[in-house]
């Protein structure tokens, strides 16, 4: 059901009662409406006249009978009291979006395309988080812990965040997993991201599930079995990192191709690299030119054909067992 489905609901009583009183009043007029001396009203001018009252208006004769009297008396504050209760009961449910963020959140997730989903909102989650908003990505928060401290940082970036155990999978369809782009599940419990990952491939089999896991075989099993495109483990991807960082500080960054490691190097551009292009260190020597730092700024841009110079700053990357040869060529 929308928002604003939910929030109608709220009109069922007051409608109801409405309802209720119109019938009444219709009854009473048709019954004991005559005026002193007159006819008994059709059914066509009780309803007119049961209607009109409880908009406030007077719309026949007064009736003889003092019952009728009375009630012709009441219904305009009949009308008054339940239409004022469900404009303003309305009017909260609608307008109250702090009151009722999660329903905003749905609404959102549902006229959304090509969003991602983040499950878990740890100082891993948070990270994750800042570099899609770097990318300029749209992003729905789903976190367990209503405390958690990077919760009022991620709405204060702009994001919204739903407090939920993203393992109910109603949770997960209403922010709309058959139109996101991806879902992030990097919550700090393997099975709980696992179950997590299991629910979304059953509300969509081909959305891209980036999963984090603490266990390397367990990672490496589910990445083979549950179709999913990266499972991760932490250690994983930290561990060459640092093990190659404290072997050489020139060693800035990992990646992983199979099971070949390559390292993202950083060197001082001398006489031995002056003047080289892009094309030219993959040529001669197998470095893959991944930035360039001139003046301080770093680019990533690079032509093919323009020229690094003395007193730069590159990164290049290599595979690991060749990162003594790339530092010779510092020079």
């Amino acid at each position: 059901m929308s928002f604003f489905g939910r929030a109608l609901r709220v009109l069922v009583r007051p409608m109801a009662a409405l309802a209720v009183a119109f019938a009444v009043g219709t009854f009473i007029e048709r019954t004991w409406g005559a005026p002193p001396g007159g006819v008994q009203p059709r059914w066509d001018e009780a309803m007119f006249t049961a209607y009109t009252l409880l908009l406030g208006e007077m719309g026949a004769p007064l009736p003889a009978d003092p019952w009728a009297q009375a009630v012709l008396y009441l219904m305009p504050l009949v009308g008054i009291v339940f239409v004022a209760e469900g404009v303003i009961k309305l009017g909260f449910t609608v307008f109250d979006k702090q009151a009722n963020a999660a329903e905003w959140i749905r609404i959102m997730a549902q006229k959304s395309r090509g969003h991602v989903v983040l499950c878990g909102l740890g100082t891993v989650g948070f990270r994750v988080l800042e570099e899609l908003i770097a990318l300029d990505e749209q992003v729905f928060v789903i976190e367990r812990n209503a405390d958690g401290e990077f919760i009022p940082r991620a709405r204060a970036m702009g994001v919204e965040v739903l407090v939920g155990d993203a393992r109910t999978e109603n949770l997960l369809r209403s922010l709309n997993i058959a139109r996101a782009r991806a879902v992030i599940i990097v919550t700090d419990d393997d099975l709980a991201n696992l179950e997590i990952a299991m629910d979304v491939r059953e509300i969509r089999a081909d959305v891209p599930i980036i999963l984090r896991l603490f266990d390397q075989r367990l990672a490496q099993k589910v990445r083979q079995t549950m179709g999913i495109q990266v499972s991760l483990s932490t250690s994983m991807v930290a561990a060459p990192l640092f093990a190659s960082a404290a072997l050489d500080a020139h060693v800035v960054g990992t990646h992983r191709v199979g099971g070949k490691l390559l390292l993202v190097v950083e060197l001082d551009v001398g006489v031995r690299l002056s003047g080289r292009t892009a094309t030219a260190l993959l040529r001669d020597h197998g470095l893959t030119l991944v930035a360039v730092s001139r003046g301080g700024a770093w680019r990533t841009e690079l032509g093919g054909d323009e020229p690094i110079e003395r007193g730069d700053r590159v990164q290049v990357m290599v595979p690991s067992h060749r990162v003594e040869e790339a530092r010779a060529l510092e020079g």
